[in-house]
């Protein structure tokens, strides 16, 4: 074979091209996420009508609050967003006392003022005003009331870049990496900063191993993240330097239990960030999936947190206007078979798809087709969620229905279930086994940029199952805390919308706050409706436990109409049961069809 000149160096303009182009690719900056930058942040008003109505209900993510002015004109409300930030639009939730003209402006240092938007003539609602500015300061100045009373807000809402494209990035990615091992070339250490959990980096089989990675230049540190492999690190320490010769310890832990790692310090200057490694869980090396490291505590949020985040505003969007509907899929084997049963009576698909992990080998032999159809669905923007029927961890995950709940349940003596919420026991060391398991799949998810809501125990209060009416501060209250922790904290999952759960018993209004983990433990409050029906008291007893986080029906016997959810408009979501498709054929096409009802084609997407 012979080339021509003219042939060679075609060839080599082309390489050369595609060479700039990787360049190039590798060069950009991740794209940062686009949240609302003004979610519990520092507000400063010109009044309030009353100590009920202060500036801060303006931002706390919820349309069951809201700020009031005085009732005369020239109002303001001023949001802080902590540091400058690329802001591309601006929403107002009214009240019923809008203002008819109003300003949106924007300042660097709140004193100079930029005015960004102006309205003559307001109408209230919902206002989404888009424009781009550089600020930290944005201020909504109202100056001609509509009504005889103050300017009111829901929610006063920005929407910007949430910096994870600019010193919220991981700063060791793709950086030069030493170690002190390699357990083999398909280990390398390159692969603990290639933001792949795929790869992984594994020293050789002996204790007291490093890895360092150079960041390049001195630069602010203040986050560590070790994803690790299963042969993780019982003893290790973070260490930082300028010069890789003298070293500063940051972070110490003696009692490592591996998962995902998420380290906060106060703010160092450095290069250099090693992870000394003392002393091996296994009798395998250390190895690690991914080592990341962040100029700030927030840092790393731009992944799955972000979209997580995005999930939880479109919630409290709709809560009050719409509601998503779905239905559970009880067959593994056949994720979508319930869902496509829906859609081929109603002509629209679910925009709600629930799966569970399930008991029994049907159930526990299927979980990775579950989960992969939690993926395929989430991408589709669905809501996910995913429950799980746990078996006793007096027993192993392939009980039958009858051990669970039914008249033969496994239920715990008051000791044993002493045990199952005491550290250190059998029973307890049982279920963080169950949750470990758990934490494979979660983990996948989170990988893949998936956000599910988890249900972990549904109906607290229904007596029949093993786990539920243990009542107070140590019962089933005590174990939802125990798992929240242990894959919160512990495996440091962050994909996870946390859903508390009970039942519409007659006694729910007394008896429920015997049940309630705590406010700082779950995102929804959900009801499963059998029993006493869409009652006004049950959903006024919802709305009161759930201080003003979204409310939900987990699942029911019989959908509720349209024109329920229009009375009762907090219900972000109901879920039906599939044993019960047949009791709601007739009425589930006009409930799809319903104005206030989202479906799958309504949805916005979550990437």
């Amino acid at each position: 074979m012979t080339f021509n000149t003219r042939t060679l160096w075609l060839a080599v303009l082309s390489a050369l091209l595609l060479l700039a182009c990787a360049a190039a690719f590798a060069a950009a900056p991740a794209k940062a996420a686009t949240v609302n930058l003004a979610l519990g942040k520092s507000v400063t008003v010109s009044s309030t009508e009353n100590a009920q109505y202060g500036g801060a209900n303006a931002v706390d993510g919820s349309t069951a609050t809201r700020w009031s002015s005085a009732a005369s004109d020239q109002q303001y409300i001023i949001v802080d967003l902590g540091a400058s930030r690329s802001i591309s639009s601006v929403v107002l939730k009214w009240e019923a006392a809008y203002a008819k003209g109003f300003q949106i402006q924007t300042s660097g240092d709140n004193t100079t003022w930029t005015t960004v938007y102006s309205n003559y003539n307001g109408t209230g609602g919902t206002n989404t005003i888009t424009f781009n500015a550089n600020a930290r300061y944005v201020k909504m100045y109202a100056f001609q009331r509509a009504t005889a009373y103050g300017y009111s807000l829901y929610e006063f809402e920005i929407y910007g870049e949430d910096g994870a494209g600019s010193g919220g990035g991981n700063l060791a990615l793709g950086k030069p990496v030493s170690v002190s091992t390699t357990e083999d070339a398909t280990k390398a250490a390159s692969y603990a900063v290639d933001g792949s959990t795929a790869t992984r980096w594994s020293s050789s089989y002996a204790d007291q191993q490093y890895i360092t990675v150079d960041l390049g230049s001195q630069q602010a540190v203040a986050k560590v993240v070790l994803r690790w492999e299963l042969a993780y690190a019982k003893q290790f320490q973070v260490q930082t330097s300028t010069d890789n010769i003298t070293w500063t310890t940051v972070y110490s832990n003696y009692n490592g239990t591996g998962g995902v790692n998420s380290i906060t310090f106060s703010p160092v200057t450095a290069r250099y960030v090693k992870v000394y490694l003392i002393q091996r869980a296994t009798t395998y090396g250390f190895s690690l999936y991914e080592l990341e490291a962040y100029a700030s505590a927030s840092g790393g949020t731009g992944g799955v947190a972000a979209v997580k985040q995005r999930v939880l505003d479109y919630l409290y969007g709709i809560s009050g206007n719409h509601t998503i509907v779905g239905i559970e899929n009880k067959n593994a084997g056949t994720p979508t078979s319930d869902s496509n049963t829906i859609a081929s009576i109603t002509g629209r698909t679910p925009s709600l798809w629930g799966g569970d992990f399930g008991f029994g080998s049907q159930a526990v032999n299927n979980r990775w087709n579950m989960i992969n159809e939690a993926k395929n669905q989430f991408n589709k923007g669905a809501l996910v969620t995913l429950m799980y029927h746990p078996c006793a961890p007096t027993r192993d995950e392939y009980c039958s229905w009858d051990d669970i709940g039914a008249g033969n349940a496994a239920k715990l003596t008051s000791t044993q279930f002493t045990q199952l919420t005491t550290p250190g026991t059998s029973l307890y060391n049982a279920w963080i086994g169950r949750l470990d398991t758990l934490a494979t799949y979660l983990q996948d998810l989170e990988n893949n940029n998936v956000v599910v809501l988890f249900r972990p125990f549904h109906e607290m209060n229904q007596c029949v199952f093993w786990w539920a009416c243990h009542k107070g501060a140590n019962g089933t209250a005590k174990l939802y805390q125990i798992t929240h922790d242990y894959l919160a904290n512990t495996k440091g999952l962050e994909n996870l919308i946390w859903v508390w759960n009970v039942q519409d018993f007659s006694n729910l209004s007394t008896e429920i706050d015997a049940y309630n983990p705590g406010a700082a433990y779950f995102d929804i409050a959900s009801l499963d409706v059998y029993n006493t029906g869409y009652t006004q008291n049950n959903y006024n007893t919802m709305l009161r436990v759930s201080a003003g986080k979204p409310i939900a029906i987990g699942e029911c016997q019989f959908m509720p109409s349209a024109s329920l959810l229009a009375s009762q408009n907090k219900w972000i979501y109901a879920m039906l049961w599939p044993d019960f498709i047949e009791e709601n054929r007739s009425t589930l096409p006009g409930i799809y069809s319903a104005s206030n009802v989202l479906t799958l084609d309504e949805m916005p997407g979550w990437n």
